[in-house]
């Protein structure tokens, strides 16, 4: 029987890593982004991400539709891209100017390190994967 243990904890976590591999993010990661969201991109995005926020019609260019992000990417939301996009101090086309470079605002103007600025992004991109609209809905 002992010498099963190893194999059954084995198969247990494989079964566990696969099962959670392709569900939504957990509920506390989500909720971290969604503060972060709304926070210091509903203004211009909308509560719901869609481009329609409060100030919108104000700015020169609309605000992205942020459910849109997969579906306008054959139905793969890419983090690793969008956490860079959001960042913007490593990509040579953030946007236009009204879109803030929130790496260098979340290091000049909040005063964070940049473990603390990763985090936050890092939250915010898991928010936008759960509010994404896949092809066919």
């Amino acid at each position: 029987m002992w010498n099963l243990l190893p194999t059954t904890v084995a198969l247990v976590v494989t079964t566990t890593v696969m099962a959670n591999a392709g569900q939504k993010p957990a509920t506390a990661d989500v909720d971290g982004g969604r503060a972060v969201f709304v926070t210091f991109c509903a203004s211009c995005h909308g509560s719901s991400g869609r481009g329609d926020g409060p100030v919108s019609d104000d700015l020169r260019h609309r605000p992205a539709d942020l459910t849109q992000l997969a579906k306008r990417n054959g139905g793969v939301f890419n983090a690793a891209t969008i956490h860079g996009i959001v960042d913007g101090r490593a990509v040579k086309a953030h946007g236009t100017m009204e879109m803030p470079v929130w790496g260098d605002a979340f290091k000049w103007k909040e005063g964070l390190p940049e473990d603390a600025i990763k985090a936050r992004i890092d939250a915010l991109v898991r928010y936008l994967e759960s509010i994404q609209e896949r092809a066919g809905h």
